[in-house]
């Protein structure tokens, strides 16, 4: 076992840009894990596990690290500077694992005839996709598109707030216009979410294929999803001051909405 006691290790160096730098993760597709939950759900969901750095006693007695070393990652015991170093965590949990990551396009999505995707355009915030995923995972969502073709899906902040979901639902960026063609073709109602629409979402049927567009709390949503829109749909706000959701708020309330009318209650 390679065994690393100095943070200025080139090795380490680059681990840490990985954890870092969103280019970083670009250039090389690789990302990095820290818990054994979302060790498990990436190596579940096919990818593969390149290096781990850890603590030798966690090395040898974690199991999700285990698991990884005999599909083929190479085991790097480090001191526990080093591990502080590596972890983007405040506590970390004893090991950092590079992954591979995976590339999925729009043509690799399978779609069931009764389903329902959700569509973020302008996400600003990486924990805001983490929490749609979270949400999208415990509704049954059949995918999650983002219209930016190079959007980060592995930043830390974003795996996080996951929990793992990230590893288990489709995420597909791209541009407005392949994501609004691709929706068209394939029978989707396209609803857009706006504080300005008159109809409240309740009254949208939200059986078959539909597919729920949401646009950063700054902006909302652009001229081109409003009019490629079937329709405008608004969740309904009885406050005096807030007059906006978190977009990931949004998110599960209209996904919670389709799985009310979907179950009939």
């Amino acid at each position: 076992m390679h065994h690393i006691t100095s943070p200025a290790n080139p090795r380490i160096k680059a681990a840490v840009r990985l954890q870092r730098q969103s280019s970083q993760r670009r250039a090389t597709g690789l990302f990095c894990v820290e818990t054994p939950r979302e060790l498990v759900r990436a190596m579940d969901a096919g990818l593969d596990p390149i290096e781990v750095y850890g603590l030798e006693e966690v090395l040898s007695d974690e199991p999700a690290v285990e698991r990884a070393v005999a599909g083929g990652a190479e085991p790097i015991a480090v001191t526990p500077a080093v591990l502080q170093k590596l972890s983007y965590r405040e506590n970390p949990r004893g090991f950092v694992a590079v992954m591979q990551a995976k590339a999925r396009g729009l043509g690799d999505l399978t779609m069931e005839a009764d389903v329902c995707v959700i569509v973020c355009s302008g996400l600003e915030k990486p924990g805001n996709l983490g929490a749609i995923l979270r949400s999208a995972d415990a509704l049954g969502a059949g995918a999650v598109l983002i219209d930016r073709p190079d959007y980060d899906l592995y930043n830390p902040n974003a795996l996080r707030a996951s929990t793992g979901a990230v590893f288990t639902v489709p995420v597909v960026g791209d541009h407005t216009d392949a994501l609004i063609a691709w929706l068209k073709d394939n029978g989707f109602k396209v609803c857009a979410a706006t504080p300005d629409a008159e109809v409240a979402v309740g009254a949208v049927d939200a059986t078959g294929r539909i597919a729920w567009v949401l646009g950063s709390e700054a902006e909302g949503l652009s001229g081109e999803w409003l009019e490629a829109a079937d329709t405008a749909v608004t969740i309904p706000m009885r406050g005096k001051t807030a007059d906006s959701l978190n977009v990931s708020v949004s998110a599960a309330l209209l996904l919670y909405e389709t799985d009310r009318q979907r179950r009939g209650v």
